[in-house]
């Protein structure tokens, strides 16, 4: 499906998530699997409005990809 993020795209999107979180990537999947997001989201200062969005909305996730940020990982 078009619409779904690669693996590879997925581990930049949680690389980039984790450090502005404060967490690493793979703590971060794991409290995404577990369905604790909106908890670890909570204890973080500032706004997580892209963040939110962009888990839970493939193409704001592929725009996110696709800056120039996400291309320096």
């Amino acid at each position: 499906m078009a619409n779904e993020l690669s693996q590879a795209q997925l581990n930049i999107l949680l690389k980039m998530a984790g450090k502005r979180l404060g967490t690493d990537p793979e703590t971060l999947r794991k409290t995404l699997e577990s369905g604790n997001a909106e908890t670890l989201l909570k204890q973080t200062k500032g706004s997580n409005e892209q963040l939110i969005q962009a888990l839970s909305n493939p193409q704001i996730a592929q725009k996110l990809m696709n800056s120039p940020k996400a291309k320096e990982f």
